[in-house]
């Protein structure tokens, strides 16, 4: 079952949450009581949000530490493409991965930190060469306890095709400068071609936890979601960098507006809650864990997420692919520029110089170098498909997509 901000506040007023949800949405109550061998994916969802769940208090705990002297504290550090890596990015991936999903119930797992070198096993605590303070030590213990606890709970057998990607802290640099509510978690379950399949997007530093969930093969769709008052349909997401000449020019021939946005995952949540009604990108910046799990969960609500190539030649919704690789599976010759963020050796990016390049090699195996395409559940109508889908055609001779 769904709820929103102004549910819970029903709830505390005892009166019945049902009268607030979609009559389509599915009972929370059985999915608590869904198992493995009935709904395997649904109960995946369950454990993951226990997850999210048990991690929450050290999350909150370590960006309270994180605000202050960003940038110079003893747990923070830049990444070398100039987003945060903190300390909790890596404890956090590492109890998902080492502790929750261990024991070989998955083909395949990937994570955006799988460089890091944790140990929070032997004092003092570490991260790469970054140490865990010490007043920190007795709370990374016991969030390790719970998510050791939650890891017998997943189906040693029902997921042995799945592929999970992992995003543990989506918006590092958003944890790290103050702007939490718009950080989230983020993990996706993949099947065996590498398509989405279950997921959840979570916000472990807002009161309450916004978060959604879903698998839309089980007809499985929960959450904790943050409504506006006035939901904004015609709201077209764009990032916090510069607006590329086709998103701008696609904005306005539509007659929609721009709704300024942070993080990955929060801005699919955004879409989930009604707060725009798309999110468009041709220039790249994000990763498949940034699109794997948020996926899932669109879907699961009534959305889409697809590639935006195919979506522009004819309104195909083409989904990246999530496996374990060592190339780029959806690297397209001819229309991929090299950018700072998914060159692969980064010596080989000139700032100021347009390169389109033909070799695969070149970039980042988990870069999304072929934009995006995500629709609300109120734009999945035909006729909104069609609007945009002709908005975007009526200026890309002008104005076309520089896909990186």
């Amino acid at each position: 079952m769904l709820f929103n901000s102004r549910c819970l506040l029903a709830a505390a007023l005892v009166i019945s949450a049902e009268a607030f949800a979609p009559s389509s949405t599915s009972s929370r109550a059985s999915a608590l009581h869904a198992t493995a061998s009935d709904k395997p994916l649904t109960s995946l969802c369950e454990i993951t949000k226990e997850a999210c769940e048990a991690v929450t208090p050290m999350l909150n705990e370590l960006y309270s530490q994180i605000k202050i002297g960003t940038g110079t504290s003893d747990t923070a550090a830049f990444k070398s493409d100039a987003t945060f890596f903190t300390i909790a990015d890596g404890i956090v991936q590492h109890m998902f991965i080492e502790y929750l999903f261990a024991g070989n119930k998955f083909a395949e797992i990937v994570g955006e930190e799988d460089d890091s070198v944790v140990n929070i096993l032997e004092t003092p605590f570490t991260v790469d060469d970054l140490v865990v303070p010490e007043e920190f030590e007795e709370l990374v213990i016991d969030t390790l306890g719970k998510v050791k606890a939650l890891a017998s709970k997943i189906d040693d057998k029902a997921y042995k095709e799945m592929t999970v990607f992992v995003d543990p802290i989506d918006g590092t640099r958003e944890f790290a400068t103050g702007k939490g509510d718009k950080v989230t978690i983020l993990v996706g379950y993949n099947d065996a071609e590498g398509i989405p399949q279950a997921g959840i997007i979570y916000r472990p530093l807002t009161t309450p936890n916004y978060w959604a969930s879903g698998a839309l093969s089980e007809e499985f769709k929960d959450g904790v979601l943050d409504v506006p008052e006035e939901p904004n349909p015609k709201g077209v997401l764009i990032t916090d960098g510069k607006v590329s000449p086709f998103i701008k020019s696609t904005i306005e021939n539509s007659g929609m507006n721009m709704v300024p946005s942070l993080a990955s995952g929060n801005r699919v949540l955004m879409l989930v809650e009604g707060k725009a009604g798309a999110y468009i990108r041709d220039t790249g910046g994000f990763a498949k864990w940034d699109t794997s799990g948020p996926q899932a969960v669109l879907q699961a609500h009534g959305g889409i997420m697809a590639k935006l190539p195919e979506f522009l030649d004819d309104k195909s919704m083409v989904s990246y692919t999530h496996l374990k690789t060592k190339y780029n599976m959806d690297f397209c010759k001819k229309s991929v520029g090299l950018t700072l963020s998914n060159a692969r050796d980064k010596s080989m990016f000139i700032p100021g110089l347009d390169s389109i390049i033909t070799d695969v090699h070149l970039v980042k195996e988990y870069s999304c170098v072929q934009g995006l395409v995500a629709l609300a559940p109120v734009k999945m109508e035909a006729f909104y498909l069609n609007a945009i889908h002709s908005a975007m055609n009526n200026i890309k001779a002008e104005t076309p997509p520089f896909y990186t």
